[in-house]
């Protein structure tokens, strides 16, 4: 799995080691796609440094080539489908072998940068069709820092939220999700 730097997989086909030609027909690349991820060397949660002395540093490590120009939340569509392509997407498209998108997720209030992000991801994402995995489906404190989880997409019960969530309904226009059951 690569996870940091988040890099184009290509190199790796290119020149996968011993291991590849043992695991024809058996081996699965993941990847893992947020806002506030990718590509390169990526400067987590840089769009949070937006104003004062933050955005100068954010534009001095960026501007000395230390980290990506941008982040996945920072792209339009065009470029976030562009890079996804060039990362991992050629590979889907020439069935080398399966790509799995094992985590990606993004908070529900329609106004934060995530889920604009999210928008455009799960768009790029059903286009390339490709598989994944939301993360992460539980509510509730993490382990380690006993915060809420605000990407999850289930009630505390462990249910559909009662009052629906956006990031669904996005996932089913997209095809990557199958419509509700009927009667509801």
């Amino acid at each position: 799995r690569i996870i940091w730097p988040m890099g184009e997989l290509q190199p790796y086909m290119r020149n996968p080691g011993p291991l590849l030609p043992h695991l024809a027909d058996r081996l699965v690349l993941a990847v893992h796609h947020y806002s506030w991820n990718g590509p390169g060397r990526y400067l987590a949660f840089g769009h949070t440094m937006s104003e004062g002395i933050s955005y100068f540093l954010r534009s001095f490590v960026r501007s000395l080539g230390i980290f990506s120009p941008e982040n996945y939340g920072d792209m339009t569509k065009g470029q976030l489908m562009g890079e996804m392509f060039r990362q991992w997407g050629f590979i889907l498209q020439s069935n080398t072998c399966p790509v799995w998108v094992s985590e990606f997720g993004s908070f529900e209030n329609p106004e934060h940068y995530d889920t604009k992000w999210f928008e455009r991801f799960v768009e790029c994402l059903g286009s390339l069709e490709a598989d994944f995995a939301y993360w992460p489906l539980n509510v509730g404190n993490k382990p380690a820092s006993g915060h809420g989880e605000p990407y999850g997409l289930l009630g505390a019960d462990w249910r559909p939220k009662p009052e629906g969530d956006r990031r669904i309904d996005l996932l089913r226009q997209h095809g990557l999700l199958p419509p509700p059951p009927s009667g509801r």
